[in-house]
């Protein structure tokens, strides 16, 4: 596996047309980078891991250069990210150091275990969770963060399993859920000890239709986000309560009702980063919770797949 390159870019804060070449030269391949917390992501153009420090989201760091990124979350200090590597119909869960360095494989696709997405670390950064194809179900693996220890957390019944997240406490796992080969339209706590199940919900407001690319548990464990597609076919990004159940969509575009919001991530306890494709780019845009399609700020162009953290 090729090393990583750590190769800064600089990035204007306007958005290239479906991700774009990726802004200009920066410093140049070698320059050192510092990561306290920003976002790491990927590129349509070139489907490598980048990260950007919130100190200067202009400039981004690229950790890989073997391209078939896809799905690239932080742990939860912010050292590592890990994500998904497709090579050819193979897959595999990889994990690289912020500051550059070799990617390091946890477990690569066998013929009983194919199709990985969405790893995530447990809040303790020992472990990851993902999901993957066992015999054409969609369930949810457990593996250490060294590579030891695979065991299958649930899945391979009448329900397929996907989009995994941890609770604050890193008791329980919170994915999305729906009939094998179907649509996910529920959402289930699994406990990571036991693998014993209890169903979250299985209505997803008035508008979302099914679950889409992300589900992910906010710091505090009180909410989770989650983009789903709506009656017209495009994504929009919600949140639920996960006490009352109740679903509230983010926001809403009246004079662009075919753009798409996607794979929502925690930017504080009370606002969401995301990916849009509105006005023809791939953006990054933060919303607030509080003041619904009031407060939309755009922070990071020429990106899509966005996971911000550490999150305090």
């Amino acid at each position: 596996m090729a090393a990583a390159c750590l190769v800064l870019s600089s990035c204007d804060l306007i958005g290239g047309g479906g991700g774009g070449e990726g802004g200009g030269a920066g410093g140049g391949g070698g320059t050192s980078f510092t990561f306290n917390k920003g976002f790491t992501y990927v590129r349509k153009d070139d489907r490598n891991v980048y990260i950007a420090d919130e100190a200067d989201l202009q400039t981004a760091a690229t950790l890989t250069s073997s391209a078939g990124v896809v799905n690239p979350s932080l742990s939860p200090n912010g050292k590592q990210v890990v994500f998904v590597q497709k090579t050819g119909t193979t897959t595999a869960i990889n994990t690289v150091l912020v500051g550059g360095s070799t990617p390091t494989s946890l477990i690569t696709s066998d013929a009983t275990k194919t199709n990985f997405h969405h790893p995530v670390f447990a809040p303790d950064g020992l472990k990851v969770a993902f999901a993957y194809d066992d015999g054409g179900a969609a369930s949810i693996g457990l593996i250490n963060a060294d590579g030891s220890g695979f065991k299958k957390l649930i899945g391979g019944g009448a329900l397929a399993y996907a989009l995994p997240s941890f609770t604050s406490d890193g008791k329980f796992v919170i994915a999305a859920a729906g009939n094998a080969g179907l649509q996910l339209t529920q959402i289930e706590r699994i406990d990571v000890g036991t693998g014993a199940t209890s169903n979250v919900t299985n209505i997803l407001g008035n508008e979302a239709v099914n679950i889409a690319n992300r589900l992910v548990v906010s710091p505090d464990g009180t909410k989770a986000a989650f983009d789903a597609r709506v009656g017209s076919g495009v994504t929009r990004i919600f949140f639920i309560d996960l006490s009352t159940k109740v679903v509230t969509k983010v926001n809403e575009y009246m004079g662009e009702p075919g753009t798409n919001d996607t794979y929502p991530t925690w930017y504080t306890a009370s606002s969401l980063a995301f990916s849009s494709d509105s006005g023809g780019n791939d953006n990054v845009y933060r919303a607030s919770l509080t003041s619904l399609g009031a407060d939309r700020k755009l922070l990071l162009p020429k990106a899509i797949e966005p996971w911000y953290g550490p999150v305090r």
